[in-house]
């Protein structure tokens, strides 16, 4: 009976997994209105990601979750969105605000920096559909895979 039982929460818990982690980036906020614009450069291949600050050696499940839109693109220069969720831990609360970075590209890589709100300067490098961050000064990476937009 109780070996049923550690299988029914077993099974319970394989098939909401993904329901939970299609909900992960729920705390992250977004302004209203996006206003996707400008002709993307070539290595380009989303206008938006999202994913996890961490630590590599902390466990996968915790860190901030973090969101990147590129709004608009004019030449070498972009407007961007970056949005990030609730970490208590650091007394971090949801938030997002937009950024101007220049593009620059280095071979098949688009590489852009900004610093944060709150006051992290971070550095992005995007091959492909993989978009990867890290913050100066920190051991903290980011892997962001594409992020479907919603409709409003």
């Amino acid at each position: 009976m109780r070996l049923k039982l550690i299988m029914a929460i077993i099974v319970c818990l394989m098939i909401t997994a993904p329901l939970h982690a299609a909900d992960a980036f729920n705390d992250v906020p977004l302004p209203q209105t996006l206003q996707l614009q400008g002709k993307a450069p070539a290595a380009l291949t989303a206008r938006a990601w999202r994913g996890r600050w961490r630590n590599p050696a902390a466990p996968a499940a915790e860190g901030l979750n973090a969101i990147l839109i590129i709004e608009k693109v004019a030449g070498n220069k972009a407007d961007i969105i970056y949005a990030y969720g609730n970490y208590p831990e650091l007394q971090i609360k949801p938030g997002w605000a937009r950024y101007k970075v220049a593009l620059v590209s280095v071979g098949k890589k688009l590489k852009f920096s900004f610093t944060s709100k709150l006051g992290h300067a971070l550095d992005f490098e995007l091959e492909g559909d993989k978009l990867t961050g890290s913050m100066r000064g920190r051991n903290v990476k980011i892997a962001m895979t594409p992020y479907q937009l919603k409709e409003k």
